[in-house]
This record gives C-alpha cells, sequence and structure tokens, in this order.
C-alpha cells in the first residue's frame, strides 16, 4: 500500500501528508486494501483535488476527473473546525458548509469520511 505519486499543488501534498500517516495502520489497510473510488475533495473558492483509491494505491491528482464515485464540497473553515473537533461532520453539512454530489453512494460517503477525518483528527493529536 503506498501513494503512487507525489502532488504538486499545496492541497494536494496536504492530503498526502495526512494519508502518510495512516498507511502503517491495519485498519487503514484493511479499509482501501480492495477498494477502487475516484474521490473529489474541493476546498470551496480555491481547487479541486482526485484521490484514486485503487486497490492498495493512491494518487492524488490535481483537478477534477469527469468521472468520479464522489464529489465533496467543503469550506476551509468547516475543515478547520472539523479537524480541530470544534465543527460536527452533521451540523457543518446541514449549515451548507459541507455538500456532496452522488449523495446516494452513503456507503463511499461512510467510509472516506472514515478514512479522511480520522486522518484529520490524528494530524491534530
Amino acid at each position: 500500500m503506498k501513494i503512487i505519486n507525489e502532488p504538486q499543488d499545496l492541497i494536494g501534498l496536504a492530503l498526502k501528508n495526512l494519508l502518510t500517516s495512516l498507511i502503517n495502520e491495519n485498519e487503514f489497510k484493511k479499509n482501501i486494501n480492495k477498494w477502487k473510488r475516484v474521490i473529489i475533495v474541493e476546498i470551496k473558492g480555491l481547487y479541486p483535488v482526485t484521490i484514486v483509491f485503487n486497490n492498495g494505491e493512491i494518487s492524488i491528482e490535481y483537478d477534477e476527473r469527469p468521472k468520479y464515485h464522489l464529489k465533496i464540497i467543503i469550506t476551509l473553515g468547516a475543515f478547520i473546525g472539523i479537524a480541530e473537533g470544534n465543527v460536527g461532520l452533521i451540523s457543518a453539512f446541514l449549515k451548507g458548509q459541507i455538500k456532496a454530489k452522488k449523495i446516494y453512494r452513503i456507503f463511499t460517503i461512510l467510509k472516506f469520511q472514515n478514512i479522511l477525518f480520522t486522518a484529520l483528527k490524528k494530524a491534530m493529536a
């Protein structure tokens, strides 16, 4: 399991550093070992980043792909607030600080939420 590229943008590098901290954990390995998904994370007002999970390999790319499984649009304030533990995920969603496209893919949302926010909380500890 590894990140197969070196992102050249700020958000991509931040996501790489977050995910790198989890790579050696067994629970994380189990979660993404056989997972094939394309997920776009867009910090509102900035730009999107595509994260490709492909059977244990992770690729982080600048911009967004036209075909994806899930797209999350989040404000910078909500992203930082969730990382610090000051903002709840559900309250941010209800306030419109987080939006999701293809929300009907609930299992993808739950799995990615577990991966991303676990990494955020670990980084803030």
